[in-house]
């Protein structure tokens, strides 16, 4: 029996991982969902209930130790998730875990050798939406990476004052390189400081040039009146026009792909009709990325995109975090 438990039963848990491992568990015979964990003793039990699980814990060394699972999905604060990943790595249990992968450059070294020799996947999940997944295939076919001719990125929020919202614009960072196919080779940083609308609250805007020489643009505006994400990727084919559907009632819930060619619209495709699923978790890529963990660990196979894969989308994060001026060569 393939056994999975989850620590850290807040909202991305019930709104997310929680129903990706449940629906992971209903299409696959020998997998169990069986255990979750929270220093919240109601929250653990409540959703242990909700989602139909055998066992609830508070503390993650005793549900380590007594359900010894084959997959541990981890949601934890930003703050706590080094600490944590490096204790379940050490233990030897195959680990998918929520972004960012550290605060720090530091930190996320620090977990990349906690995990030397234990399987491990961050849950980068703009990776795995259908969407994305529908436009890199796309992008394979028309010679790879070789076609693409830059990168426009944007993400918009509406009214965002957190400290840290690097920690969300990781997602950007992450999305892009992943699409690009190549590391960062230098990135220029510009901020417009909104002191007005909180200490640290800015607008920043990443002018990139990748280790393959695509040129990327990223743009992050935390206070505005929307909630989107969107690329342009511009190749020799024609113009590829992303809208990512990020959470359930979000301006692009459902997320769409359009293509341009000779000035016209050719084709829009909606991420409804690529999944036949209007469930946010399925949209979003959580049930992919946990999915591919899960099937990469029963296969005796290396899962994609784990934590060493997300050190540079940290150091960039911090970049930003900082307000340095550029980062590379």
């Amino acid at each position: 029996m393939f056994k999975i438990c989850l620590i850290g039963c807040g909202v991305m848990a019930r709104n997310q991982h929680g129903p990706a491992c449940k629906m992971y568990e209903a299409t696959h015979k020998n997998v169990t969902f069986a255990a979750c964990c929270d220093i919240n003793e109601e929250r653990a039990k409540t959703f242990a209930q909700d989602f139909s699980l055998s066992a609830w814990y508070t503390n993650i060394d005793t549900m380590l130790d007594t359900e010894r699972p084959q997959a541990v999905c981890l949601i934890a604060p930003v703050e706590k998730t080094a600490e944590l990943s490096c204790k379940i790595l050490e233990k030897g249990y195959p680990l998918i875990l929520e972004k960012p992968p550290g605060m720090t450059g530091e930190e996320t070294r620090r977990m990349v050798n906690a995990a030397e020799n234990t399987p491990n996947q961050v849950a980068f999940n703009r990776r795995y939406m259908p969407i994305v997944q529908k436009a890199k295939s796309l992008l394979d076919e028309w010679g790879g990476t070789s076609c693409i001719m830059d990168i426009q990125y944007r993400m918009v929020r509406a009214n965002r004052r957190d400290p840290e919202f690097a920690t969300t614009a990781i997602h950007g960072i992450d999305l892009v390189k992943y699409l690009a196919g190549a590391d960062y080779k230098h990135v220029n940083f510009q901020y417009h400081e909104l002191p007005e609308m909180g200490e640290t609250v800015a607008n920043f805007y990443l002018n990139c040039q990748m280790e393959n020489s695509i040129i990327t643009n990223l743009t992050f505006l935390p206070i505005s009146h929307i909630d989107t994400e969107r690329l342009e990727i511009n190749t020799t084919k024609g113009l590829l026009c992303l809208y990512l559907p990020i959470w359930a009632g979000c301006h692009d819930q459902h997320g769409k792909i359009s293509f341009y060619s000779n000035n016209e619209k050719s084709w829009e495709i909606s991420g409804t009709e690529i999944t036949a699923s209007q469930e946010d978790f399925i949209l979003g890529g959580f049930y992919d990325e946990n999915a591919q963990f899960f099937d990469a660990l029963q296969n005796g196979t290396k899962p994609d995109g784990g934590i060493a894969s997300g050190l540079q989308s940290v150091e960039i994060a911090n970049c930003i975090t900082q307000r340095l001026s550029h980062y590379g060569g």
